[in-house]
């Protein structure tokens, strides 16, 4: 009667064994996506530090992919209306190639929509920027249309849509060892950002 108790507690504490040292070997493997996941939450960090001494209202990690042609990713904000801003971005996590940063007034349904703000070569660095200037081209651009003063000076940055313009890049293909065909290598970056507010 031992016998037959034996045979599936030791098979029990082979599978246990067995089970652990897989375990422990996945946890000694650094998961890539994992270790790159670790790293944008210490960006979050660094963003929201850079946004002293303005308050902090929230941030935005903004995933994306690199394709065979360019494209945009678009984010909007809300801002409270009689507030002065600061967008704090951190781009360490771009790998790859450097993409541009564009703020406008109005998401890009609306061909009048003005550029309040861009940057190039964005890519491995941090930068902050303020909604007060963002506001004062807003004016200078209505002025030039004619827009009436009055209107003008009662003017707000309510929303404001942030464009991520990511460029095209050649696809690298890799030989999977498992089956031997060609697979295109998934190249991936983000961009954290984060969002103050004048506190006075």
């Amino acid at each position: 009667m031992r016998k037959i108790f034996a045979f599936p507690l030791l098979l029990f504490l082979l599978i246990s064994i067995s089970t652990n040292v897989n375990a422990q070997r996945r946890v000694d493997e650094v998961d890539p996506y994992r270790e790159f996941l670790n790293e944008l939450s210490e960006y979050r960090k660094l963003c929201r530090n850079a946004l002293k001494p303005y308050r902090y209202d929230g941030a935005k990690t903004t995933h994306f992919s690199y394709k065979e042609y360019n494209y945009r990713k678009e984010v909007e904000i809300g801002t409270v209306q009689d507030s002065e801003y600061r967008l704090s971005f951190n781009s360490n996590g771009i790998k790859y190639d450097q993409i541009k940063v564009e703020i406008y007034d109005k998401p890009s349904k609306f061909k009048a929509r003005v550029l309040l703000y861009e940057k190039d070569g964005v890519g491995g660095n941090e930068f902050t920027v303020e909604t007060g200037p963002m506001l004062e081209k807003l004016k200078e651009v209505k002025r030039e249309k004619g827009v009436d003063e009055e209107i003008i000076e009662r003017m707000r940055l309510k929303k404001l849509y942030i464009s991520y313009v990511i460029p095209a890049i050649d696809r690298e293909i890799e030989v999977d060892p498992e089956t031997g065909n060609e697979v295109k290598v998934v190249t991936k970056g983000a961009i954290v950002l984060a969002l103050g507010y004048s506190n006075i």
